[in-house]
């Protein structure tokens, strides 16, 4: 298995297999699109020779499941988005709280207005973990029985 880290995007699983999408779901379809050599699912895919990817538009209603992830971890006890996570071990922080003097204090900057970031070694994150936002949430509730 081959997983980049983090792992951040909106993903669909259909037949079981989750795929990343492109957008979030509109029109009562999402599309996939996977960069790979081979076709993922032939069934499912056709080549998007325009971009160079495996491409799928899915109706929602066949897909099991639809999530948005963003990838977060604690930094001196400043709750951060993931951005990157380099081979060398240095992980691309952004801070996501209200608290700017102390994430100042911690070595963060402002990249633009209202985003501070930072970069630090693997080994100085805590509680790293992926939230998993349901996109179709409202659709699935508004079918359930009264």
């Amino acid at each position: 298995m081959n997983m980049n880290r983090p792992r951040t995007g909106i993903f669909a699983t259909v037949d079981g297999v989750e795929y990343p999408a492109n957008s979030y779901p509109e029109g009562g379809a999402v599309t996939l699109v996977v960069r790979a050599q081979a076709n993922p699912n032939p069934d499912l895919f056709g080549r998007d020779t325009e971009h160079d990817v495996w491409a799928a538009t899915v109706p929602t209603d066949r897909c099991e499941r639809i999530v948005e992830i963003t990838s977060i971890a604690n930094y001196q006890g400043h709750t951060c988005q993931v951005i990157a996570i380099d081979p060398d071990g240095s992980v691309g922080l952004h801070y996501v709280g209200t608290e700017q003097a102390a994430v100042v204090r911690h070595g963060f900057v402002q990249v633009d207005q209202g985003t501070w970031a930072r970069t630090v070694a693997v080994h100085e994150i805590t509680q790293y973990r992926e939230r998993h936002t349901d996109l179709m949430f409202d659709e699935w509730k508004g079918r359930q029985p009264e």
